[in-house]
């Protein structure tokens, strides 16, 4: 009696018949299985292999062809928004608030160095949506900077000298910031468990922009406004 493939242990190889295999190429979309099999062992492979042959329509509903160039030209378009949107942002952080825009556009170049290093760590790859989570991300490190000067200048109308105003201005503005950038890396993570592809990517940067952002706007940005105030003292706030 032939014995099955099934009976087959490591402790006896040398009686181990050989496992099934096909030995020609299936042309005319019928095949044969060679190995020793018994007959039930025959009939149950058949009707596995039976079962997993339903048939299925194929209905094309849309057809496109995309050529290589395209995804090069969306690349390059992509690179030229960034850095049209983070120019325009420098420029106008300057014209408003002069040397403390000069600051915040320093914190958000750490900021944007800092994503990039995250994702390095992480071996993520920058995709399209990537780039514009990154854009999306300096507008919202500038926003946080916004925030506070706006308030140091609230603090200066009422009064106070610059040292006062400066702590004051980052000090009131923390609970507005935290709200704002919460509920956005809530957004975030919404994309990133529910979306796939390229809106994870998106939500990827997003999320480690509104981290870096956090980190950036009340430690990078104060310690340089705070070494900027030991050095030259002020007697005015040149926002």
């Amino acid at each position: 009696m032939a014995r099955s493939f099934a009976d087959c242990t490591v402790k006896l190889p040398e009686i181990c018949p050989a496992p099934p295999g096909i030995g020609s190429l299936i042309t005319g979309g019928t095949g044969q299985i060679t190995g020793n099999f018994s007959l039930d062992e025959a009939s149950s492979l058949a009707i596995l292999l039976r079962a997993g042959a339903l048939p299925a329509k194929l209905t094309v509903i849309e057809e496109r062809t995309v050529g290589p160039g395209l995804g090069q030209d969306s690349i390059e378009r992509g690179k030229l928004a960034s850095y049209v949107g983070s120019l325009l942002v420098v420029i106008f952080m300057l014209a408003t608030y002069g040397l403390f825009g000069l600051f915040a556009n320093v914190a958000v170049a750490v900021n944007v160095a800092m994503i990039f290093g995250l994702l390095s760590l992480l071996n993520a790859t920058l995709t399209l949506p990537g780039i514009a989570g990154i854009v999306l991300t300096v507008g919202i490190a500038v926003d946080s900077n916004v925030l506070i000067y706006e308030r140091i200048r609230e603090e200066v109308r009422a009064g106070r000298t610059p040292i006062t105003a400066i702590d004051a201005g980052f000090t009131r503005a923390l609970a507005t910031i935290l709200d704002s950038n919460i509920t956005t890396f809530i957004a975030a993570l919404v994309l990133f468990f529910i979306g796939t592809g390229a809106v994870r990517g998106f939500a990827i940067t997003l999320g480690l922009g509104i981290l870096t952002t956090v980190f950036t706007a009340f430690t990078l940005t104060r310690l340089i406004v705070a070494w900027w105030v030991r050095q030259w003292r002020p007697q005015r706030v040149p926002i």
